[in-house]
């Protein structure tokens, strides 16, 4: 749960009991938190309205929902339609308005609580519920203009105040509509007392089912401003009888409010009880579950229901004929493992609409339609539903620490992302040779070998002459580059399927631009090569030619020299030659059309503007390398030769293209997966490529 669940029709609606954020997360709807809260605020930049219909709760909570109210920075104006009682009424006391319907309430009183131990511990109880009651006094005193001795006995009298008292009294601003019922006040408090005290017994009985489940709803002291103190539990005695809650009458004296189990071995047979008859119901329910005549869901909403083990048969049953028969497909040799595979693989499938295979049964599903299949796949409560599918691992168990739903949906993303990429064409693969496959992130070595292989007579003897051989290497590392992506439950919620399916070629899209940015801003900023520490172009390279505009005459220029290019290590004046015949000619944009124009199947005039390199060369355009990209040049064009790329590229091993991993795959909220691409590159061979400055 978070603060967005809070928010409706561009309001935040604070209805049941405010607790601390592990106990709302596990009691789910009618209890929210502080954080929630506050989380809820950070979505409205300026003024906001919220609505109250609450309870109360714990009042440690209510205090920072109120000073986050207080330190909003827009107008925060609060509405009270129904109740805002006790840790309630504390909150909404940070808003800069107060209005309430004509029908509600506020209602005001101490802070209580209980302990077990020493008189001692009764006595710093006593006082530390004392001091509560006076902070909340004077937070009471500051919004109403009343004294705080004043407010402190309509707190121990427990005080309601419909909506004009409230006004009158200073704790609201106004009161919206007008009362209809015909009812005297006196008469209409009352019930709203009983009805407070029956919400409370509610109360009560979740927050022990909760700690008799294993819950933690918080370490600080456990304080109650829930309801009425008359309406606390008070000590298993069958002979004392609860007094109607009135505001005249006060706790017998000595009462201890008891909210908790008192008894270890209570406790530890109330939860052994819970254990045995959740394990029946599962147990009963397992073959039907295996031949998909029920949902899982389905079992897991009867357990949560507090059902008998004879009644929840009753209800599998009653379920069981109210749906049709499934089809699941058969399983193969293998058991219920190969089943539950065939049945994620055919889930995955379906939200990739692939139906060729085990998603035909899933046709037409989508992502809100995984969760809820996940969570049961019946269901009145959607909400509820899809956040049980989210988190379910009826499948895979949680083998690989992440739920079904996420395992499923970051499969397709990597499905999908792996198909986008490969899909996409990628120019920069012109300079490049065949990818290097990196072990780790340390540097690669690109080594050459070469030296003086020129054949010599053999002699007389037989003996032939050594050759030495020689090598030279070029560094490069391979680096990782990533984003994070969330699929979070309001987009599950949406069923925002185009976002789900943009995602994947978004970061295809992004992982070609990654490589194309880092293999050509090498070409542009002449990049220095490791061996020799000299510029990819440069003199000593015998790689630039004269300047010239795109014409037979400067290709030829270009050509000769790559054709005069020898093996490294030869000796001087040896004629090793590697006989490299240039066959790209790379060009910007702004180029694109005098290179169409060179390589065009045009007859000329006379011999003399014949073209004899147009069917030789094919071109390539390159943004990359243009003024639009940082040290790029619209004259400069290339020649290059892709028997000897100029470019080398690496990737980690296994790594051959981006992949998607499930960072948290365990909350009910959200997925959150990682996007990563690793990926290098480095100059390499210089022989291969010649530059032609332009005019």
């Amino acid at each position: 749960m978070n603060g967005n669940d809070l928010i409706l029709n561009g309001e935040i609606v604070l209805e049941g009991y405010i607790h601390d954020h592990e106990t709302c997360e596990w009691m789910g709807p009618g209890y929210f938190s502080s954080r929630m809260v506050r989380d809820a605020l950070s979505s409205f930049s300026g003024d906001v309205t919220v609505r109250v219909n609450s309870n109360g709760g714990d009042p440690f909570e209510g205090e920072a929902a109120r000073a986050a109210f207080e330190a909003h920075s827009g107008k925060v104006t609060v509405l009270v339609n129904g109740m805002a009682a006790s840790a309630a009424s504390l909150l909404i006391m940070g808003a800069d308005q107060i209005e309430m319907s004509a029908g509600s309430f506020i209602m005001i009183h101490d802070p209580s609580g209980g302990c077990w131990g020493t008189a001692e511990a009764h006595e710093a109880e006593a006082e530390r519920l004392r001091t509560l009651a006076s902070t909340y006094a004077d937070v009471y005193a500051a919004r109403s203009g009343r004294s705080s001795a004043e407010v402190k006995g309509m707190m121990t009298a427990e005080t309601y105040l419909n909506a004009a008292k409230a006004v009158e009294t200073g704790f609201a601003d106004a009161v919206i509509g007008s009362p209809k019922s015909d009812m005297p006040e006196d008469e209409a408090l009352a019930a709203v007392q009983t009805e407070m005290a029956r919400h409370h017994r509610q109360y009560l009985m979740a927050m022990q089912h909760f700690r008799a489940l294993g819950g933690k709803p918080g370490a600080k002291p456990q304080v109650s401003m829930t309801a009425s103190q008359e309406a606390q539990e008070m000590p298993k005695d069958t002979n004392q009888q609860t007094p109607n809650p009135t505001p005249s009458v006060t706790p017998p004296e000595g009462a201890v409010p008891d909210t908790t189990m008192t008894n270890t071995t209570e406790i530890e047979q109330a939860v052994q009880a819970e254990r045995q008859r959740q394990t029946a119901i599962r147990t009963m329910a397992a073959p039907y579950r295996d031949a998909g005549q029920l949902a899982q869901m389905q079992i897991e909403t009867v357990i949560d229901q507090g059902l008998t083990l004879e009644a929840a048969g009753a209800r599998f049953m009653t379920l069981m004929a109210a749906t049709p028969d499934r089809v699941v497909p058969a399983a193969p040799i293998g058991g219920r493992q190969d089943e539950a595979e065939t049945r994620m693989e055919g889930m995955i499938q379906a939200l990739m609409s692939d139906y060729t295979g085990p998603g035909e049964q899933f046709r037409g599903m989508r992502v809100r339609g995984l969760a809820m299949e996940l969570g049961g796949g019946s269901s009145f409560d959607t909400f509820a539903q899809v956040q049980r599918g989210m988190r379910s691992t009826t499948m895979m168990g949680g083998a690989h620490g992440v739920s079904d739903f996420a395992y499923i949906t970051t499969e397709v993303m990597n499905r999908s992302l792996i198909t986008a990429y490969e899909r996409r064409t990628a120019n920069w693969q012109v300079l490049t040779g065949t990818p290097m496959q990196a072990s780790d992130f340390r540097e690669l070595h690109a080594a050459r070998f070469g030296g003086d292989f020129q054949l010599k007579k053999v002699r007389e003897n037989g003996e032939y002459e050594e050759a030495t051989l020689a090598d030279e290497a070029e560094g490069l590392k391979v680096e990782r580059r990533g984003r994070t992506i969330n699929l979070t439950f309001e987009a599950v919620m949406n069923d925002d399927m185009g976002a789900f399916n943009r995602i994947p070629t978004d970061f295809a899209m992004a992982a070609r631009l990654m490589e194309a940015s880092m293999v050509w801003a090498l070409l542009r900023s002449n990049a220095v090569l490791k061996s020799d520490k000299t510029a990819l172009f440069h003199a000593k390279h015998k790689n630039i030619a004269p300047a010239g505009a795109i014409g037979a005459e400067s290709v030829g220029k270009a050509r000769k020299l790559m054709w005069e290019q020898k093996a490294f290590g030869s000796a001087d004046g040896a004629e090793d030659f590697l006989m490299i015949e240039p066959d790209l000619l790379i060009v910007p944009p702004a180029l694109e059309t005098d290179a169409g124009k060179f390589i065009a199947d045009v007859t000329p005039a006379k011999m003399a503007d014949a073209n004899p390199w147009r069917a030789t060369l094919t071109p390539v355009v390159a943004p990359h390398i243009g003024s639009v990209a940082q040290g790029g040049s619209d004259t400069n064009w290339y020649v290059a030769s892709s028997d000897l790329p100029p470019i080398t590229v690496a990737y980690l091993e296994g790594h051959q293209a981006p992949t998607v991993r499930t960072v948290e795959g365990m909350n009910p909220d959200k997925v959150t997966m990682t996007a990563r691409h690793i990926f290098g590159a480095a100059p390499s061979e210089f022989r291969g490529i010649v530059k032609v400055p332009g005019q």
